[in-house]
């Protein structure tokens, strides 16, 4: 994981807009999340997956660029959520827009947040003399409290849905 200053989300046009293979797939997202992420997307996690029901099947073992965005969605709703709310997030999202409009919103989104965060970051003089394992803490503690949102929220989301 470089730094992270300098990572984002590819967009949907970023994709390869052909048929790609199981290896060339996770390759792929694996290069995509390479800054986002340190778990490693493998074709194991791809299989089940899909007989989740989190990505779309394959047709004739051939993966498109819906398949990638599911992928990289999937990839980083996990290091938050099980896999149970991944899938109901992942409903409630590609319920209300085609893959690429969902896709697309969602890495506007993703991207315009981490830039936030990063600027927010970057010029926080509020507490000059905290220690490294403080920051850790901090990060931890609003990691913590956002998941608890975030889950309550899904949870409002698929109750009326």
């Amino acid at each position: 994981m470089t730094e992270i200053t300098t990572a984002k989300l590819p967009n949907w046009d970023d994709f390869p807009d052909l048929e790609i293979y199981m290896d060339q797939l996770v390759n792929l997202g694996n290069r995509y999340l390479a800054d986002l992420t340190t778990n490693l997307i493998t074709p194991a996690m791809v299989n089940s997956y899909v007989k989740k029901g989190l990505i779309s099947r394959p047709v004739k073992k051939k993966y498109q660029q819906q398949h990638l965005a599911e992928l990289l969605m999937i990839s980083l709703f996990k290091t938050v959520y099980s896999l149970d709310v991944v899938n109901q997030l992942l409903l409630l999202i590609f319920d209300e827009n085609n893959a690429q409009a969902a896709y697309e919103q969602f890495a506007a989104l993703f991207n315009a947040e981490l830039a936030l965060i990063i600027t927010r970051q970057s010029s926080d003089k509020i507490l000059p003399a905290e220690n490294k394992l403080t920051k850790v803490e901090r990060f931890s503690i609003r990691a913590v409290i956002y998941q608890l949102l975030g889950q309550q929220e899904i949870q409002k989301q698929v109750e009326t849905h």
